[in-house]
């Protein structure tokens, strides 16, 4: 069908892994549709004058752009298990890979059906004894370093917008929900300063009072006692200026959701957030 003879079928297959046929129980190769047509395009290349390894690397670009459009027209799962997958055998080049072809997705989609729901998978496995630190620390890594970036090209938010201070809560380590809230604060129109973990309250005060800030966030992914929770807002609401409204988000925060009040939000979830401060961006 091709004019190739089976020897030189055979070398290209063993040197170039072109073509890859099928084989029959009893190990007879059996070629298919595709298999011909590669065939007879590598025989025009090779009459062109290339050389056969010109002619396979050749034949793999010509095919990158269509194998490229079908990875990004993957359903998302199949995007978000492929980069979780790469992230826990440590390949940051195949990670990148799939986390350029999310560019053309919205920011959010992008936070809240891949970065987010692997961080929690990730989690679980830890906790299951499933995957190992360095295996939760290398994907924290690249999550944190995703959302630092989505919040650098927004350039933190409007210059004039209304202003929110993002801080961790004192003794927490956990900062990639607070950094996701931020970045989703800046895509609204809020102006963000955002400042890290673990912050002790009397320098979050100042950084208030500095910035005349409107809002202030907190995430608390542990589970402090609903008294010392309530304690901390509180005194929060005794130094910050009169304005300043404080909400404190996070999977600790679900024990006192009913105990907020019109300055003072405790949000388990980032749309509740949304509802409450309610800012229109034109």
């Amino acid at each position: 069908m091709t004019g190739i003879p089976r020897n030189t079928l055979l070398a290209w297959e063993r040197r170039y892994g072109v073509p890859t046929p099928g084989r029959t129980d009893g190990g007879h190769r059996v070629y298919s549709e595709d298999d011909v047509a590669i065939l007879r395009r590598l025989k025009q290349l090779l009459a062109r004058g290339h050389r056969i390894g010109e002619a396979v690397s050749l034949l793999h670009r010509s095919a990158e752009p269509e194998r490229a459009r079908a990875e990004v027209l993957a359903p998302i799962d199949q995007q978000r298990e492929a980069l979780r997958d790469a992230l826990l055998v440590f390949n940051r080049h195949r990670a990148d890979e799939i986390y350029h072809r999310l560019s053309s997705w919205a920011i959010r989609r992008v936070i809240d059906g891949v970065l987010l729901p692997i961080l929690r998978e990730v989690g679980d496995g830890w906790h299951a004894g499933e995957i190992t630190v360095a295996q939760e620390h290398f994907a924290s890594a690249f999550i944190r370093e995703q959302l630092i970036t989505m919040l650098n090209r927004l350039e933190s938010g409007p210059v004039a917008g209304p202003v929110v201070v993002c801080a961790g809560y004192p003794g927490e380590a956990h900062e990639i929900g607070l950094l996701s809230v931020a970045v989703k604060l800046a895509m609204r129109g809020w102006r963000v300063a955002y400042l890290g973990a673990d912050l002790p309250v009397e320098e979050l005060s100042d950084v208030l009072l500095t910035r005349n800030a409107n809002l202030v966030c907190q995430s608390v992914f542990s589970s402090p006692e609903p008294e010392e929770l309530m304690a901390h807002a509180q005194r929060m609401l005794r130094l910050c200026p009169p304005h300043t409204r404080i909400a404190i988000g996070g999977p600790g925060a679900s024990s006192l959701e009913d105990q907020s009040t019109e300055r003072m939000m405790f949000c388990p979830e980032f749309t509740d957030l949304e509802q409450w401060v309610s800012v229109r961006v034109a």
